[in-house]
């Protein structure tokens, strides 16, 4: 028995290495499958941004009137068409499969290119140009709807961006592609039929800039902002609250965070908020009690946050934009100054449809950019502002504005809105230089307005 027993160990042992090695070998496989799933997981949401972008940009070009500084708007879309034309590349999909929507990319941006050298060069756009816009329009409206479709069935598992990996090799070269090539192979034909070819409310971009100038007053301890966020929150009625210090704000407006506890038992509706540590302006504050039924209008609510941000010393305050959310309703709102309409010092109102009580307040926008602003006497008059918008909008309304750039500058301009082809734009027009400074498109839904 002894002969036996070192062979049989030793037999034992390389069994074991062998199993350990296989196991090893499966698990550095699993993990290279996962990583190569995570890349063309990757660019298929990077596809579906860019074509967003496309389709965004090609509506502003709709709105413009091929004017020297309309040229940044093409290039944007040449960048955006490439990189959905590289993303498109980069999922394990045959030529044949996405050969018209990667040719639909590629011309899009060639032609966004060739019209940004005709601007450049001092030539305006013609109505044939114009037409070819309004066609490239709507077929990225089609690919991105399509595509969004897509994203559904992959986020509740109807479809699968893994499958391509396992399949990708077999089925496509029997001409027989899987659920999720089929899918783009349907995208890819609806292309034939086409000629060659999020709420928040604007100008939010100022919010990244390196230092907030809306902030006044001594630094101030954790007691007392205690104290302030206690005062200047809509409490529920009846409802006491004990104060609690909970740490400090890591935004880029230092602070400390506070929340405010109901004192009787088992009641709902923590409130937590930030304070500012210079001046102890409120940040923001949330109130996380359940929202009941919907008793109030759009009308009554925009009331009620109107004569909040009054009691709490925001004057002159307009209200801009709105979304309704699960029976509660988010306005923008921003400051009207010698009736020119001040878009960076933005704050944000979160009213509950039940009872109009304020839920929810960010002025993290009006903190960081709000200053005291010496208004300029524009240089161009309103009607040369309107003359400088596409002829084809039909002009709804105008006036003035500041509004931010992403270079954390502001622009004096004039905010002209209209229609094309039934669809609501606003064209920013410098008041003082008379070149366009922004486009925006409008997108009215049954749960608000929001702007792209």
């Amino acid at each position: 028995m002894r002969r036996w027993g070192l062979p049989i160990l030793l037999g034992l042992a390389i069994l074991a290495a062998v199993g350990l090695w296989g196991f090893g070998q499966h698990r550095e496989r699993v993990a290279l499958e996962n990583d190569l799933n995570n890349r063309y997981q990757m660019s298929f949401y990077n596809l579906l941004g860019r074509v967003q972008s496309m389709e965004v940009l090609l509506a502003k070009t709709l709105a413009v009137s091929g004017q020297p500084d309309d040229t940044q708007i093409f290039s944007e879309i040449w960048l955006q068409s490439e990189g959905a034309r590289e993303n498109l590349t980069q999922l394990p999909l045959s030529a044949q499969l996405v050969g018209r929507t990667s040719k639909f990319l590629a011309q899009s941006g060639d032609y966004a290119r060739v019209i940004a050298r005709q601007i450049n060069s001092g030539e305006g756009m013609t109505d044939e140009e114009y037409k070819t816009l309004s066609n490239l329009y709507r077929q990225a409206g089609q690919l991105n709807k399509e595509l969004h479709d897509m994203e559904i069935k992959v986020s509740d598992g109807r479809l699968s961006i893994s499958e391509l990996v396992r399949a990708a090799k077999e089925d496509l070269k029997k001409g027989n592609p899987t659920s999720t090539a089929a899918s783009f192979q349907s995208i890819d034909q609806q292309m034939q039929g086409y000629p060659t070819l999020i709420y928040d409310g604007p100008f939010s971009d100022h919010l990244n800039k390196a230092q907030p100038e809306g902030l006044s007053g001594e630094n101030i301890t954790a007691d007392q902002a205690k104290n302030i966020l206690e005062k200047f929150v809509d409490p529920q009625a009846n409802i006491s609250y004990r104060a609690m210090a909970t740490g400090r704000t890591r935004e880029r407006i230092p602070g400390f965070m506070v929340d405010l506890v109901p004192t009787e038992k088992g009641s709902e509706g923590r409130i937590s908020g930030g304070v500012s540590e210079k001046g102890g302006h409120v940040i923001w504050y949330l109130d996380s009690r359940s929202i009941g039924t919907a008793r109030l209008n759009v009308e009554q609510a925009r009331e009620k946050a109107l004569k909040f941000l009054e009691s709490r010393g925001y004057k002159n305050m307009v209200s801009m934009y709105h979304q309704l959310q699960d029976n509660r309703i988010v306005f923008n709102l921003i400051p009207e100054q010698e009736g020119v309409r001040i878009y960076p010092d933005q704050v944000k109102l979160n009213v509950a449809l039940d009872n109009g009580q304020i839920v929810g307040f960010d002025a993290r926008g009006y903190l960081m950019a709000h200053k005291k602003r010496e208004i300029p006497v524009p240089k161009i008059s309103a009607d040369d502002a309107k003359g400088k918008v596409n002829p084809r909008m039909e002009i709804t309304g105008t006036r003035l504005a500041i509004i931010p750039t992403d270079s954390a500058q502001e622009k004096f301009s004039y905010e002209v809105q209209g229609k094309i082809n039934g669809e609501d734009y606003l064209v920013y027009i410098n008041a003082i230089t008379g070149k366009t400074d922004q486009v925006l498109k409008l997108i009215e839904s049954s749960d608000g307005t929001l702007t792209m």
